[in-house]
């Protein structure tokens, strides 16, 4: 089998910056641009993102969503592309005179979206104002953006993060992420718990004191600690049935990553490095996944050898989180199954972190 990816993810500091979940609910804002000049359209949110196209001072964009690193996700002739949120304003400005425009002092949007924090998930409970009776559900933390739903009396959220005004939140009925005023909700007492649907076992690992890890085991599995070295854990995820694939979980403390709190923080740059990194070493396909927590998981599987393999990773407070699946030895098939490697992620969707009180 081709080097395992754990030496590379060692090897190499990496991260994502979380985006939002995608909404269908779309707003108009217009380009405010200093000195009149254009608004570049960009393929990634970042600087380094190829141009694409330019709106015009004045010109209506229609906004998907607002981002926490300072962009927007557009629609633009039904293309998704990004343009920096700081020239955008919620009305259409004057026509540009040739005077100097002095930039737009930082719109209530933009100073909520720069507050943003991931936080340990929690429910709460809609409590709207007496006589409306319902709440907005917005794609941003502002009432100007977009609202996808309203929410009634006793709705419960599960919230993911916050602003200084707003909680980013998700509807467990429809899947759908969004921001809700904070002086409209309360807390609830339901403590968050992955899901047992009664097909799954609870799997926890105490993390050398700082946590404790909980997910979902794939049926006939069990987990089990095969050895604690020093400020790492390495378990075992087994089974019976010798013709099952093999899965090992490893968590380990590194210096690298002592300054993250978590994946969802590091920067894109940090994450094209790392997909480089893998496709220099073995031809995977890589994806991303959000756990129920919020949590950004990378997924790397191996394609086109005789031995195939599964890696999912990320970071949670300076440890460095790796799960590896790989077919049974006994099989004759050394290729992983769709729904084998369905079974390899579904072990890591209800990931939980547990603060532990010292």
């Amino acid at each position: 089998m081709k080097k395992t990816l754990s030496v590379v993810l060692a090897a190499v500091l990496f991260a994502a910056l979380l985006l939002p979940a995608v909404s269908s609910a779309e707003s108009t804002w217009y380009v405010y641009t200093l000195d009149g000049k254009t608004l570049n359209v960009r393929d990634e949110p970042s600087t380094g993102g190829r141009v694409v196209a330019k709106y015009n001072y004045g010109d209506p964009v229609q906004v998907i969503s607002f981002m926490a690193n300072g962009w927007a996700m557009v629609n633009r002739n039904g293309v998704v592309y990004y343009v920096s949120s700081r020239y955008l304003v919620d009305s259409k400005p004057a026509p540009y005179s040739g005077n100097t425009t002095p930039a737009p002092a930082m719109s209530t949007l933009e100073a909520e979206l720069a507050s943003e924090r991931t936080v340990e998930p929690f429910y709460i409970i809609v409590r709207p104002a007496r006589l409306t009776g319902w709440v907005n559900f917005r794609v941003g933390p502002a009432s100007s953006t977009a609202r996808i739903d309203t929410l009634n009396d006793g709705k419960e959220l599960k919230v993911i993060g916050e602003t200084t005004s707003w909680y980013k939140a998700v509807d467990a009925v429809t899947n759908k992420t969004g921001y809700i005023s904070k002086g409209y909700v309360e807390r609830s007492a339901r403590r968050v718990t992955p899901a047992n649907d009664g097909k799954t076992q609870m799997g926890t690992l105490n993390v050398n004191g700082e946590f404790t890890l909980q997910c979902s085991v794939p049926a006939g599995y069990d987990l089990q600690v095969v050895n604690v070295r020093g400020s790492s854990v390495v378990a075992s995820v087994t089974s019976g049935d010798l013709m099952k694939p093999r899965m090992y979980m490893s968590i380990a403390f590194d210096e690298m990553y002592s300054g993250v709190g978590r994946m969802n923080d590091m920067t894109e740059e940090e994450l094209k490095t790392l997909e480089n990194s893998f496709r220099r070493m073995n031809d995977v396909e890589i994806e991303y996944r959000q756990t129920t927590y919020g949590t950004k998981l990378l997924v790397a599987r191996e394609v086109g050898s005789d031995t195939d393999f599964v890696d999912i990773m990320t970071v949670y407070k300076g440890y460095m989180i790796e799960f590896n699946m790989t077919p049974s030895p006994q099989a004759a098939e050394q290729r992983l199954t769709d729904s084998q490697v369905a079974a390899c992620i579904q072990f890591l969707s209800d990931l939980d972190f547990v603060p532990v009180n010292k």
